[in-house]
């Protein structure tokens, strides 16, 4: 290790914090059946390391996280060393995958979604993932059902890695952002064209997840509040945006969403829904023990856009549109600060 010039960290209770920004994991043969139990995130650059030929139940936990490759020693010394060399160049072409997810059902979760993905592609190029087979379906919110273009479904079959650049190419396109969607451009004709959560793989989930990172600086996931194929999402992201109600049963809700899968969603930023209710933003934030980013209020145009399958936001600032820049701007804080 010494011979590629970079630091390392061993294995420790810490490793969950070091899971993610580290630029290489190496794992020991001992240890691989260790971090498939723990089911840490996904991530890319992770190699098994072994002295000898790996047994089955090894292979089957090296395939489980995800690895690379298995690296023989003494053989595959040099490519040990120059995979410890690459790890230590900054990958500048991984773009930022930020989730959204309603702490309730109808909390406007897919509009907030589809609001940072048009703001985002203001400085550079964005996609946005359809995370919810079951729901009402991003191509009918935006009016882009009609539209050719790569659909998950049309992905089911994938195996190994996706080409960025042709994965990116194949997307449709709408209001200057790529779409993701579960439904089919004639869903008319066949309207059972939408997908089911069983309906993909999770290695095909994660190929469509690493390719829209390496062919978009921002990638933007609707996510589902049922488990499945959120799972697959949840590992990858790097921040979370909750939108809650200002409504008493809608924080109920977020808090028992919260309780599921709270260690799971990295960088939570909370989004209150103004209601007539009462319930002050800073009170939900406090219920939750969320820190408040931005209250998203009433916007008539919004909610009028959403029933004719328009852009939610247009030129102009309205109170989407600042919303959305504050959340941009409030992911971006922790990375400008490291």
């Amino acid at each position: 290790l010494a011979g590629a010039g970079c630091d390392v960290e061993r294995e420790s209770t810490a490793v969950r914090g070091l899971w993610r920004p580290a630029g290489l994991v190496l794992v020991g043969d001992d240890l691989v059946a260790a971090v498939a139990a723990a089911e840490l995130p996904r991530r890319d650059r992770i190699f098994v390391v072994t002295e000898g030929r790996l047994d089955p139940a090894c292979w089957n936990a090296a395939l489980a996280i995800g690895a690379r490759r298995v690296l023989t020693l003494p053989e595959d010394q040099s490519d040990l060393v120059e995979q410890l060399r690459l790890a230590e160049v900054p990958d500048q072409t991984r773009g930022r995958l930020i989730g959204v997810i309603g702490g309730c059902g109808g909390a406007g979760a897919s509009t907030l979604a589809s609001g940072l993905a048009l703001t985002a592609s203001v400085t550079g190029p964005t996609v946005l993932i359809d995370g919810d087979p079951v729901g009402g379906g991003l191509d009918v919110l935006l009016g882009a059902e009609d539209i050719a273009g790569l659909r998950w479904g049309d992905l089911a079959g994938t195996r190994g890695r996706l080409d960025p650049a042709a994965f990116a190419a194949a997307l449709c396109r709408v209001g200057g952002i790529a779409l993701l969607a579960w439904g089919s451009a004639n869903r008319r004709v066949s309207p059972s064209g939408r997908g089911a959560p069983e309906s993909l793989a999770a290695a095909v989930v994660d190929a469509a997840l690493v390719a829209s990172v390496r062919a978009f600086a921002t990638a933007i996931v609707d996510l589902p509040r049922v488990a499945g194929t959120d799972d697959r999402f949840l590992d990858a992201l790097d921040a979370t945006v909750l939108v809650v109600p200002a409504e008493v049963r809608a924080v109920a809700a977020a808090a028992s969403l919260i309780d599921r899968i709270g260690t799971r969603l990295p960088a939570p930023h909370l989004v209150v829904r103004e209601s007539s209710s009462g319930l002050a933003a800073r009170d939900v934030a406090s219920s939750l023990g969320l820190e408040l980013v931005a209250v998203l209020r009433h916007e008539q145009s919004v909610q009028v856009a959403g029933q004719r399958g328009d852009l939610p936001l247009r030129r102009g600032r309205g109170v989407l549109s600042q919303v959305c820049e504050a959340v941009l701007a409030s992911v971006d804080a922790p990375a400008m600060a490291r």
